[in-house]
C-alpha cells in the first residue's frame, strides 16, 4: 500500500582516521533520494561529499594580552550614548509614526523602538500625556508601539500614565496584564510610582496581576530604602492589604477563599514591607476554624519578612 512506501530515503557513510588518539581525517558521503508515490520507484538524488582534514595541532592556546586599563565591567542591558539634546513630544510622536511604517521584523524597526523607550524616559508626566492623546492609535497590523513602549521606559511619569491607561480602560485586558506584570522589574522604584498604583488595589475585581505587580514593586522599593514602612505611600498599601484580612483571614465560600489567598501571597510578595501585618498573619495561621490554605498562605507570607521581626514568637506553636 501507499502508506507502507518510503518517501525520503537518506542515508550517511563516514570514514574516520585516527592517528595518536587524535582524529586525522574524516570523510562523509551523504545520499538522499525522495521517491513520491506517483512516480512508481523513481524519484530525485543528491549525494553530497564532505571532507575534515587535520592540518595542525597546537599545545598551547596563542592569545594577545590585552591593557587591563582597556578592560571593564559593566551592565548587560541596554546602553545608548547621550545624544546632545533631548528629543521634544513632537519628536517623540514622529518616531512613534515611523515605528508604524517600519517593516515589523526589520533591523531599523528594532533601532527606532528602542531609540522611543530611551526618548519616553525623558518625558515628563505632561509630555506623555499629550504624546498618548496623539499616538495611541493603533498601525495597520494591529500595534500600538507605545503600549508596548511604556513598560520599558521605567520612569515615575511613565508608570503614573500607565496608571491612568489602566483605570480608564482604554486598552485591552492583556495589555493591562502586561502593563502590571513590567512593574516587578522596575530597577528604581519611587514613592510616587507606589502612591499612584495605589488605588489600583481597591477597584473592584482587582486581578492576580494587579495584586502582584505593586507587592513586587513595593518590596523592591523597601530593598533600596531603610525605614520603607514609615513612608505614606507604602503604609497605604499595606492597609488596603491589611483591611482584606478582617482581623483573623475568616472567608465565608469559596470566592472568598481563593480572594484571601490572592491576597496573603501579595503580602508575602510585599516582603520587608509587609513586617506590620505579622501580627495578623500569626492570627490568621492560628486560627484552627481557618481552611487550611488559609492558614499555610499565611505562614508562607512571612517568607520576606526580616528575622528582626522575631517571626519565631509570632508563628502558632504546637500544630
Amino acid at each position: 500500500s501507499q502508506s507502507e512506501q518510503q518517501i525520503l530515503s537518506s542515508q550517511l557513510e563516514c570514514v574516520q582516521t585516527v592517528k595518536d588518539r587524535v582524529l586525522a581525517e574524516a570523510k562523509c558521503t551523504e545520499s538522499n533520494l525522495v521517491t513520491p508515490f506517483s512516480w512508481k520507484g523513481s524519484g530525485t538524488k543528491t549525494q553530497t561529499r564532505s571532507s575534515l582534514k587535520l592540518f595542525q595541532v597546537e599545545t598551547e592556546t596563542l592569545y594577545k594580552k590585552a591593557d587591563s586599563e582597556d578592560l571593564y565591567v559593566t551592565s548587560m542591558l541596554y546602553e545608548r550614548e547621550q545624544t546632545e539634546r533631548e528629543a521634544t513630544g513632537g519628536e517623540v510622536t514622529e518616531l512613534v509614526w515611523k515605528l508604524c511604517l517600519a517593516h515589523s521584523a526589520s533591523f531599523e524597526t528594532a533601532d527606532l523602538f528602542m531609540t522611543l523607550v530611551f526618548e519616553l524616559r525623558h518625558l515628563s508626566l505632561e509630555a506623555l500625556k499629550v504624546l498618548w492623546q496623539r499616538s495611541s492609535f493603533k498601525c495597520r497590523d494591529n500595534w500600538q508601539p507605545l503600549i508596548d513602549a511604556l513598560p520599558s521606559c521605567a520612569t515615575e511619569a511613565c508608570v503614573v500614565l500607565m496608571k491612568e491607561i489602566i483605570a480608564s480602560g482604554e486598552v485591552e485586558e492583556d495589555k493591562v496584564e502586561y502593563f502590571f506584570w513590567s512593574f516587578s522589574f522596575i530597577p528604581k522604584p519611587t514613592s510616587g510610582m507606589i502612591e499612584s498604583l495605589a488605588p489600583l488595589l481597591k477597584s473592584p475585581g482587582a486581578s492576580q496581576s494587579c495584586f502582584l505587580g505593586v507587592t513586587a514593586l513595593l518590596h523592591r522599593f523597601c530593598s533600596a530604602y531603610n525605614s520603607c514602612d514609615d513612608v505614606p505611600a507604602v503604609q497605604s498599601v499595606m492597609r488596603t492589604l491589611g483591611k482584606f484580612l478582617g482581623g483573623n483571614c475568616t472567608v465565608q465560600d469559596s470566592e472568598g477563599l481563593s480572594q484571601m489567598q490572592l491576597v496573603l501571597k501579595a503580602i508575602g510578595n510585599a516582603g520587608l514591607a509587609a513586617a506590620s501585618l505579622a501580627p495578623v498573619l500569626s492570627l490568621c495561621a492560628s486560627l484552627k476554624s481557618n481552611p487550611i490554605e488559609i492558614r499555610l498562605a499565611a505562614i508562607q507570607a512571612f517568607r520576606r519578612i526580616p528575622c528582626s521581626v522575631r517571626v519565631s514568637d509570632l508563628l502558632p506553636a504546637g500544630d
